[in-house]
């Protein structure tokens, strides 16, 4: 009877060791695929353009504009991704925005240009789902806000030449906060493109700036956009 239980210790403690040495083994296993290095590229996105470009602002400068966080509808299945690197024969490389997600950089965007341009910039970003009963009395005169529907960088390496595809697709919404009531829509876009020998992040960079800086220019180059902002200047 002693014989047959200690051969039972011996057999379940064997059973434990193998299921230990197998737990093990899964973990390295798992801690070596978790630190595995995934492939990828950033870019740091942020609008520039020159003084010049920009149309100066009128008396309309003493209004209060606030500008709200832009929604991403983007149709993506990661928002955080904004591009790809594509080579034959290779999987694509995913690329991501190196310090702003496309809503902030695209929010502040537009209040760079408004600030640039003279006008009177709320701190504050609040979100905004663009209906009119939303808008709240605290967000002073206009409110600014919108959609991203594409913010997308393609980098085709096609030996010897590089090839650089941006695009910026935006809605934007210009209400009267007193008012509570929208006053003008404008849907904007931009594709710019880039052939070059070299392949750097620094190209992609560049590129993606110039299409989020022609779009965010062309909401404002709009007449009807400036006439609905004097406008509501008017009113004040």
């Amino acid at each position: 009877m002693m014989k047959t239980s200690t051969l039972s210790i011996t057999r379940r403690n064997d059973i434990i060791k193998t299921i230990m040495k197998s737990l093990v083994i899964l973990s390295i296993m798992l801690l070596t695929v978790s630190c595995a290095r995934v492939p990828l590229y950033s870019v740091d996105i942020d609008y520039v353009t020159p003084l010049n470009k920009i149309r100066p602002a009128d008396t309309s400068t003493k209004l209060s504009i606030t500008v709200a966080t832009f929604n991403d509808l983007r149709n993506v299945d990661d928002k955080m991704v904004i591009g790809k690197v594509m080579e034959a024969n290779k999987l694509p490389i995913p690329i991501l925005p190196k310090f702003h997600t496309p809503s902030v950089t695209v929010t502040r965007a537009v209040k760079g240009y408004l600030n640039k341009t003279g006008y009177t910039v709320s701190s504050r970003t609040p979100d905004w789902n663009l209906t009119d009963d939303s808008i709240e009395k605290e967000w002073g005169d206009i409110i600014i806000g919108g959609d991203i529907h594409e913010f997308e960088l393609i980098c085709v390496k096609e030996r010897p030449v590089i090839r650089y595809r941006a695009r910026v697709r935006l809605t934007a919404v210009f209400a009267d906060v007193t008012q509570r009531e929208t006053k003008f829509k404008v849907n904007v876009e931009s594709s710019p493109s880039l052939d070059h020998v070299r392949f750097t992040e620094g190209k992609m960079t560049e590129v993606m700036n110039d299409a989020l800086a022609a779009a965010v220019n062309k909401l404002f180059e709009n007449e009807q956009v400036n006439q609905k902002i004097r406008a509501i200047a008017k009113e004040k």
